[in-house]
């Protein structure tokens, strides 16, 4: 049986932590109780234990220098730090020490703590992870940049370690961030990205093998690998939540979290994975923000299924956001037509499909201005409990008003130029290795993700496949008639890695560079 051990300095914490567990039913004998760290030093050295609960602020000896004391003993318990809200700093030093989880007093709790006792069960059973770094190394980062490469079509999913083994990955969406603004400041670099991103590295269950990515001010994404030892979907979602309660509890920053995980096929199926991650996020606008979602939400609602409907909706949509009232009144009339004669529950679909596509499309103009407006952010429940057809109207129209206001005073909508402009752009631009997405959209004036979307409706091809086609085209040319090396050819389009060149070369052609250029000097003698 493993041993357990609680160290505190108020006995009504070490009382209160002692009755919440059936120690002997999770497999531990509970060893002792102590009320500092030197008292408990003294016990681990007669007889160490497997997993210790421990205050950071005791007199006598600190959490901090009890676990430099572990060590010192040649020690390596499953260490679980107790805090409060304002002692961040110290679990930080702790973490970097070798503390494996963290739970604050204020969320002492039979489930939670029964849940961290297994969780700590699970780890030692286990054997630890091989991968981790050892206490005090500085956090591995090489697996963030890959996941950058990726995201951006810069380097292959393939390049993601462990990816073949299976992996989850996840969208945090802050909400109503927009409302944190005064108090972070202009350089939301410093104040929000790189403290949010060093909270999820010092976290123990963040591993060498996963990566974690800011995308922009409101969606930041985490590749979750699955190939450690003991690691499950259902492990990933317990650590998407200790995120969530991180980032809460030590920057009163609030967040929807989305997770995706691969069906078959990991490496080809990863940018399905990721846009299903995302796509999750937007379940806020139906069922509530502050939620993990995945798949098992979708009987209430499925947003995949409802992006693929939103074809029929874009009419209506792309006139609300353009503030074009006759278009607008048009479609409403008819709208509320449907509405009335349709069957309530059916009116009420009907409904939910066409506010969830609309609040989905005016995320690409800001991803905030849901919240701005103050729309509901649970239209399931919202219109499930309306009970006539008339009300259901009402509600429709009051809403889609409010939205109508908002993009009268906001926006002049002008696609087509901008869109044109950052082509053109791209069209001179392609053979730079250092071009951005970023950089492109922003000559179109838009934001990364929305740019894209534009890009697709108007040229019937994505940006990433443009910007390919280009770069391919140009190989091409340069491999038939001229001399350079493989190397040059890659530079000259735009690749900075051989190795990248050479495979998206082959998957567009069928054709290694060497094999092209062969075949095509014999066509030209």
């Amino acid at each position: 049986m493993l041993r357990a051990i609680i160290v505190d300095d108020e006995i009504l914490v070490r009382a209160t932590l002692e009755k919440m567990v059936d120690w002997a039913a999770e497999g531990f004998q509970l060893a002792g109780c102590y009320a500092n760290g030197q008292a408990a030093l003294e016990a681990m050295e007669r007889c160490p234990a497997d997993l210790v609960f421990t205050d950071i602020k005791m007199p006598v000896c600190s959490g901090l220098e009890f676990i430099d004391g572990v060590h010192a003993l040649g020690l390596a318990p499953h260490i679980v730090v107790l805090s409060a809200f304002d002692e961040f700093p110290l679990v930080k030093q702790a973490f970097k020490k070798g503390a494996a989880d963290y739970v604050l007093k204020q969320e002492i709790v039979p489930a939670r703590m029964l849940e961290l006792v297994r969780e700590a069960r699970a780890a030692l059973c286990a054997g630890g992870d091989a991968l981790a770094p050892a206490p005090g190394a500085a956090p591995l980062r090489d697996t963030n940049a890959i996941l950058q490469d990726v995201i951006f079509h810069n380097a292959l999913p393939g390049e993601l370690p462990g990816l073949e083994q299976g992996y989850v990955v996840a969208c945090f969406f802050l909400d109503e961030i927009y409302r944190e603004m005064a108090r972070l400041g202009t350089d939301v670099n410093a104040t929000l990205t790189q403290p949010l991103t060093k909270l999820v590295m010092q976290m123990p269950q963040f591993r060498s093998t996963d990566g974690f990515y800011s995308f922009d001010m409101s969606r930041h994404f985490l590749f979750y690998s699955l190939a450690q030892p003991g690691r499950t979907v259902e492990k990933a979602r317990t650590f998407l939540a200790q995120v969530q309660r991180a980032w809460k509890n030590y920057m009163n920053i609030s967040c929807t979290v989305g997770m995706a995980a691969p069906h078959a096929e990991p490496e080809t199926s990863f940018y399905t994975v990721l846009e299903q991650a995302e796509t999750n996020t937007t379940l806020r606008y139906v069922l509530g923000p502050g939620r993990i979602y995945d798949e098992s939400y979708y009987p209430q609602f499925d947003p995949v299924t409802a992006l693929r409907q939103a074809k029929s909706c874009m009419p209506f949509i792309r006139a609300v956001m353009e503030a074009d009232f006759a278009q607008v009144e048009q479609y409403k009339n008819e709208l509320v037509g449907y509405m009335q004669d349709l069957p309530l529950e059916q009116g009420q679909s009907l409904a939910l499909l066409y506010l969830y596509n609309l609040y989905y499309e005016m995320g690409f103009y800001d991803m905030q201005v849901a919240y701005k407006l103050g729309l509901d952010h649970r239209l399931y429940q919202r219109l499930r409990a309306i009970e006539t057809q008339r009300d259901l109207v009402i509600y429709f129209t009051s809403v889609l008003r409010r939205i109508m206001e908002y993009f009268e005073s906001n926006y002049d909508q002008q696609f087509p130029d901008p869109v044109l402009r950052a082509k053109r752009f791209l069209d001179d631009s392609y053979m730079r290795a250092d071009l951005t997405l970023g950089e492109v959209a922003q000559r179109s004036g838009y934001n990364e993700k929305y740019f894209c979307t534009l890009f697709k409706k108007r040229f019937d091809v994505s940006y990433s496949d443009y910007l390919t086609g280009l770069r391919i085209a140009a190989a091409r040319e340069l491999l038939e008639k001229t001399n350079m090396r493989m190397y040059e050819v890659c530079d000259a389009v735009g690749y900075n890695s051989v190795e990248h060149f050479l495979r998206t070369f082959k998957r567009a052609t069928g054709q290694t560079p060497l094999q092209y250029r062969k075949e095509n000097v014999k066509k030209h003698q």
